[in-house]
């Protein structure tokens, strides 16, 4: 293995290193974390007027790492009250309160949830015992009451003025616990670095003997090529915007008009109650908009660069690659009206937006195995241009891009699981609109997805490459 190449390794062990333990804590609670929440017991009755004097407590035993939210089903016999409710959640071992909530018995809602969001979450909460007290500051007559369950559940127990009852508050808790990929990270991390070390290993002594690798095919032709492939992805792009006014500035705008128009449109006409629509709606076009443009001018790269491919050896899947890296330059550039709407939309900027381009590099990933599996069967079947046009509209109204997607139909929700655009634009979406980072599992699908496209596409393209200049 010559000395360049033993450089290049270096980096990349390098960056891996740094990607690995930037992931761990950019990702924070949300990989190595998921929501938990307790069932709520059926109401079965109330227990009477929570008036001045009244004291509730409810003893429970945890079973998340971390509560985060109390709910408990409130009632105010249909009237309006007056006076306060004093809610605290005592740690029971330690005898400390944790947190607590003062109620203003007038703004009840009667027969309704009523949600406690606590302001710092009761972290190592596994398995300790903790009591929701309930005392009130409400005139007889004027006060709320609770519901509650007939019957004592596991790990539960109610007291009432001093006195245990045989019921159970009608109640429930939310909290984060951790995962099993959050406790085995660096030992997967760990795992993932000997098999990379291994197939290092492996690749160094094919090195040696002369043999070939991926990973040295992808060096050589980099090394061989790479003033050809700046030349096709700058031909690429400096074309796409050739003899047009604004020129390079339609990269920007393009989507930030179509995400306007589409915003008056389903605002107005089709009403959604979707968490910040613009952002929402503009993450999904620009990254759907990409998707096509870059299969669509792959799909042809072998058959309108004949003339090339029949007179000069270069390796072929640099043309359809290519596309999608020229592509991709607009993709950055769409990026930056995102943000833009982002910051007057008010979304959350956080360090999960470093996680960014792991979305992006997917779809791409993704877009080039596309790109491969067509540009090769349009070589042999050249509708195959007319029948994307076709299936890549269909596919645009089966990702959600400008519905919520809690209104596709339970027996279509396959196709949604199906899809991998889904899951790229989810993932994206869940770092723009929530600044948190998606649960380990959106990862696994994104990574997959892509992945396993890029192996079929190429699979495709080497299998019928050398019957291309019988038919271009």
């Amino acid at each position: 293995m010559d000395r360049k190449n033993s450089k290049r390794i270096l980096y990349l062990l390098l960056i891996y290193a740094v990607l690995i333990v930037g992931f761990y804590f950019i990702g924070d609670t949300e990989i190595r974390t998921e929501e938990s929440y307790s069932e709520l017991p059926s109401a079965d009755n109330v227990l009477g007027e929570i008036s001045e004097g009244t004291v509730i407590e409810q003893q429970f035993r945890s079973k998340v790492d971390a509560i985060t939210k109390i709910t408990l089903n409130m009632a105010t016999y249909a009237r309006t009250n007056r006076g306060l409710i004093v809610v605290s959640l005592v740690d029971t071992a330690a005898q400390t309160n944790v947190s607590q909530l003062i109620m203003d018995s007038s703004l009840l809602a009667d027969n309704s949830l009523y949600e406690w969001q606590l302001d710092t979450p009761v972290k190592n909460a596994l398995g300790r015992y903790y009591t929701i007290t309930i005392g009130s500051e409400c005139p007889i007559g004027e006060a709320p009451t609770l519901y509650w369950h007939n019957g004592i559940l596991p790990d539960t127990a109610l007291i009432l003025n001093g006195e245990a009852v045989e019921q159970t508050l009608c109640f429930s808790y939310a909290g984060r616990t951790v995962t099993w990929f959050g406790s085995h990270y660096w030992f997967l991390a760990g795992g993932l670095t000997v098999l990379i070390l291994v197939y290092l290993g492996w690749f160094y002594f094919r090195s040696e003997h002369g043999r070939s690798t991926i990973l040295g095919t992808i060096f050589g032709v980099w090394d061989r090529y790479r003033f050809l492939i700046h030349q096709l992805v700058s031909r690429d792009f400096k074309t796409k915007y050739k003899r047009s006014v604004l020129g390079y500035l339609w990269s920007f705008l393009n989507p930030l008009l179509t995400m306007i128009v589409q915003y008056i449109v389903f605002s107005t006409i089709f009403r959604s109650d979707i968490k910040n629509f613009p952002v929402y709606l503009l993450s999904g076009i620009i990254l759907f908009n990409f998707f096509t443009d870059a299969v669509g001018q792959g799909l042809s790269a072998i058959v309108n660069n004949a003339s090339l491919i029949t007179k000069v050896y270069v390796p072929k899947y640099i043309y359809p690659v290519t596309k999608v890296i020229s592509s991709s330059i607009n993709l950055i550039i769409s990026v930056i009206p995102l943000f833009l709407v982002a910051l007057f939309t008010g979304a959350p900027i956080t360090k999960a937006l470093l996680l960014l381009p792991f979305g992006l590099l997917c779809l791409i990933a993704f877009s080039i195995g596309m790109a491969l599996a067509l540009s090769s069967a349009m070589v042999f079947f050249r509708d195959t241009q007319y029948l994307w046009g076709i299936i890549s509209l269909a596919w645009m109204y089966a990702t959600p891009l400008f519905y919520p997607e809690n209104i596709i139909p339970e027996q279509y929700r396959l196709i949604q699981k199906l899809n991998p655009m889904y899951y790229i634009v989810k993932f994206v979406r869940t770092l723009m609109i929530d600044g948190v980072s998606p649960e380990p599992v959106m990862y696994v699908y994104c990574l997959g997805s892509a992945l396993l496209m890029l192996v079929i596409g190429a699979a495709i393209f080497k299998k019928t490459q050398d019957r291309f200049v019988l038919y271009i």
